[in-house]
């Protein structure tokens, strides 16, 4: 079966690799930013905010590419690597900026991507990684700030002291009291940015998995119509008997040729089987049909699918060889003709053959009416040069 998502995965492929070099300069554009008002040094910030960051994210890059580019891996694989890869780099990014959780707002980016791999279990999957990542931003949150007093808004914190002091019985307030009502107000902070990253999330995944809904409608329906499209095709192009082509297409598919041909040879085999009245009121129109289905199955064994095969009349067919020269197609059709004409049958002691024209479009203007009438005109001259032959135009 085709693997539908191999464009997507490689769209995906520079989508995360122009990620990861915009996080890096992102990062170096903010280190840029704090490092005079804050005081902020290079060497306090490179290692947990830049270095490790990037250096994860590249792994993670690099073990994508590896799976994606290896034969034996499922094409399932590849998609759930692509969506988790993704997850990883987002992690990286809130854990490293732990100060800031409006960024758990990236993790919906996962959730939507796993949306058009059009599969509900991966987007399941994808969201439960993601309500992870959100929840371990309050392990790595208490890690990385445990003891130390937080930035935090000032007019937040202002109102926060207000209060105390309005509380407090003395009126006053100490260092111990502001570190702790700033601990506490920031872990209130962080505690509310969870819940609410951990519902945005969710909500990402309610309207994932309503489009997700809507896309699989949508490819049932269109399913439904390529069945009906192809059971249409087969009604309207198709021989009933045989198979192959039938008049209407055979002569829709030579106009179509003829218009497209460019520079591209195009050659058209007209075929007639030999005596086949004489056939029908000897042996039957049982026996007719058998020698008409024979010859079907040789000349579709022989013409391959990149050939149209039609039957046109009674026993009449023709083969149009897009992109085949008159010696190819003579050839094929000769080859046709020694195995037809050496098909044995029960009922017949002796061979039944068929009189074959070929000819290449010429290179000037010619339209489908005169390339057949040619082509016509060699089968003709076949039967009157004693039939059983392929007789070309060169």
């Amino acid at each position: 079966m085709e693997d539908k998502f191999v464009s997507t995965r490689k769209h995906f492929i520079l989508a995360i690799s122009f990620s990861i070099v915009v996080i890096a300069l992102t990062e170096v554009a903010t280190f840029a930013y704090v490092q005079s008002p804050a005081g902020v040094k290079w060497e306090d910030f490179r290692l947990g905010k830049f270095f490790i960051p990037l250096g994860v994210n590249i792994t993670t890059l690099i073990a994508l590419l590896i799976i994606l580019h290896r034969p034996n891996v499922r094409d399932i694989v590849k998609n759930y690597a692509c969506v988790i890869s993704l997850v990883i780099v987002c992690t990286v990014v809130v854990t490293s900026h732990h100060d800031y959780p409006v960024l758990l707002a990236v993790f919906v980016v996962p959730v939507i991507w796993s949306i058009v791999f059009e599969d509900k279990f991966l987007c399941s999957v994808t969201h439960l990684l993601c309500q992870v990542g959100v929840l371990q931003l309050t392990v790595s949150s208490s890690i990385l700030t445990k003891n130390n007093l937080i930035n935090m808004d000032a007019d937040n914190l202002a109102d926060r002291i207000t209060d105390f002091l309005k509380s407090s019985p003395k009126g006053v307030i100490t260092g111990e009291d502001i570190l702790r009502i700033s601990v506490e107000t920031r872990t209130n902070t962080l505690w509310v940015n969870i819940i609410l990253g951990i519902i945005l999330v969710a909500t990402a995944r309610l309207f994932g998995y309503l489009m997700l809904l809507q896309l699989q409608k949508k490819d049932s329906i269109l399913q439904t119509h390529e069945k009906d499209n192809m059971a249409l095709e087969k009604q309207l192009l198709r021989d009933q008997m045989t198979g192959l082509y039938n008049h209407t297409a055979f002569y829709e598919f030579l106009d179509r040729c003829v218009k497209m041909k460019g520079d591209e040879p195009l050659t058209l085999a007209v075929v007639d089987i030999d005596d086949f009245k004489k056939v029908n009121d000897t042996y039957g129109h049982d026996n007719g049909d058998e020698v008409i289905l024979t010859l079907s199955k040789i000349m579709q064994a022989h013409c391959g699918a990149d050939n149209y095969v039609c039957r046109y009349g009674g026993e009449e067919f023709a083969v149009i060889f897009p992109n085949s020269r008159e010696k190819e197609a003579r050839q094929i059709m000769q080859n046709i003709l020694d195995e037809f004409r050496n098909t044995h049958y029960d009922w017949h002691s002796g061979s039944i053959s068929f009189s074959c024209g070929v000819f290449q479009c010429s290179a000037y203007r010619m339209n489908a009416e005169e390339f057949f009438q040619i082509t016509d005109k060699l089968l003709y001259k076949a039967k009157h040069n004693g039939k059983n032959q392929v007789c070309g135009g060169q």
